[in-house]
């Protein structure tokens, strides 16, 4: 009976996806099963460090930032940002050393002390500090549990702050300079510049609360959070000039330079992670000289190596909405295209083919999470896609020219604000059509 199966179903593979048949893809599968099968029985209230001291007791916290600050709603606006945790104190001067890493938002006038535009007079004796990724902190806190059971601390003053004096010490700090400079650049530029900023560095506190709110109601979050798309616009630009001045090898390795450039300015969000990930697969296997693999092969070797590096990763909406979208358009888009070929052109045939594959992929991620769903999305994402991209074209081609030209910026200035508001406007239009909710 088994034979008689197995020699049917040899028989039927050519009417079989061949990445059906490919070990890699059955791992990821498999993986995604047995991880998604228990993600829901993570105790999120559980302190992910060790420490002698339980969360009540603790009154200060000494560690080194590991993620991005990103603004928050909570707390009065304040950042969010991780700590791999060195050292714990208690109001009694008890001191445990301490393994680990632990969420803590910082208030928004300790973290925008420097940020231009940015004024608060109760924070002077905070200021000079630059909180970015590798910079050591000694934090005043206390402990907060949010609404979800997470556990997390909420800092009250900065007591000690500095970079290592080391090679990665110093490295972290000119980072954290470069991405302070930039804000300074584009709040020169206004709102535009705000966008620009979010889109290239994933910093949002520039960004309009108007636009932000109408990419999510329209569907958009993707597009306004940092990407594969934003990898590829960047990487093809590099490539586009590295083959004007050097042969393919060169200009490959030019590019994913450019690709890691990026990754190291901006932070490893779980999309860009994965983004990074592919680029490297495919730039070695072109270097191998190896037959170009496929994109499910890709994919799925991404989640594989994903999971290993960064498992806490494969929990956040960021990661599955990631992957579930491009697995969406890598399955279903050819046969959707087909459809959609009979009535529309080809290139809006095709945009409405990724755009409907990743949405049919994503809604079961997107309602358990959010519980509603914006189909107006795969419209939208056809209209606001191509000008996004213009726009960072234009945004990065601007900068270059401010640096050669500085007295270019102001005119640089109108025309990037130009295609801004025509993109604010499109988002508010498509943001007021109605959500199905759930």
């Amino acid at each position: 009976m088994v034979g008689e199966f197995l020699k049917k179903l040899k028989n039927l593979r050519f009417k079989i996806p061949t990445y059906f048949f490919s070990p890699v893809f059955v791992a990821a599968i498999i993986c995604a099963a047995v991880i998604y099968s228990f993600a829901a029985n993570v105790n999120s209230t559980k302190m992910t460090f060790r420490c002698l001291f339980s969360s009540d007791e603790i009154s200060t916290i000494s560690g080194k930032i590991i993620s991005n600050p990103v603004k928050s709603f909570a707390f009065n606006g304040s950042y969010r940002t991780e700590i791999a945790v060195k050292h714990v104190f208690t109001l009694d001067g008890s001191k445990s050393t301490a393994d680990g890493k632990v969420t803590l938002y910082i208030p928004q006038e300790i973290v925008e002390s420097n940020f231009p535009g940015k004024l608060y007079s109760a924070a002077r004796h905070n200021a000079g500090f630059i909180i970015e990724t590798g910079a050591n902190l000694s934090v005043e806190c206390s402990a907060k549990k949010m609404k979800n059971g997470e556990l997390c601390f909420l800092a009250q003053n900065v007591k000690e702050w500095n970079f290592e004096n080391s090679f990665s010490g110093r490295f972290a700090r000119f980072r954290a300079l470069c991405r302070l400079n930039f804000r300074r650049i584009m709040f020169a530029w206004g709102k535009a510049g705000g966008l620009l900023l979010a889109l290239l560095s994933s910093s949002k506190e520039y960004t309009e609360a108007t636009i932000s709110d109408s990419f999510k109601n329209a569907g958009l979050s993707h597009i306004l959070a940092l990407s594969g798309m934003h990898l590829s616009l960047f990487g093809g630009l590099v490539l586009l000039f590295g083959k004007k001045v050097a042969r393919r090898n060169i200009a490959d390795a030019i590019q994913v330079l450019a690709i890691l450039f990026f990754v190291w300015f901006a932070g490893l969000s779980p999309s860009l992670f994965r983004a990074l990930l592919a680029a490297l697969i495919l730039y070695f296997s072109s270097l191998l000289r190896m037959r170009r693999p496929d994109g499910i092969f890709v994919l799925s070797a991404c989640f594989l190596i994903h999971c290993v590096v960064f498992p806490d990763h494969v929990k956040t909406a960021a990661f599955m909405l990631s992957y579930s979208s491009l697995l969406g358009i890598l399955v279903l888009s050819g046969i959707v295209k087909r459809i959609f070929s009979r009535a529309f052109l080809p290139h809006l045939s095709s945009s409405l083919s990724e755009s409907l594959s990743a949405q049919i992929f994503t809604a079961p991620v997107t309602i358990s999470l959010f519980a509603k769903l914006m189909p107006i999305g795969i419209i939208a994402s056809v209209f606001v896609a191509p000008l996004i991209t213009l726009f960072i074209y234009l945004g990065l081609f601007g900068m270059l020219i401010c640096f050669l030209l500085p007295f270019l910026s102001p005119c640089l200035s109108v025309i990037i604000n130009v295609v801004y508001d025509l993109i604010k406007k499109l988002v508010i239009f498509f943001a007021g059509f109605p959500a199905i909710q759930f």
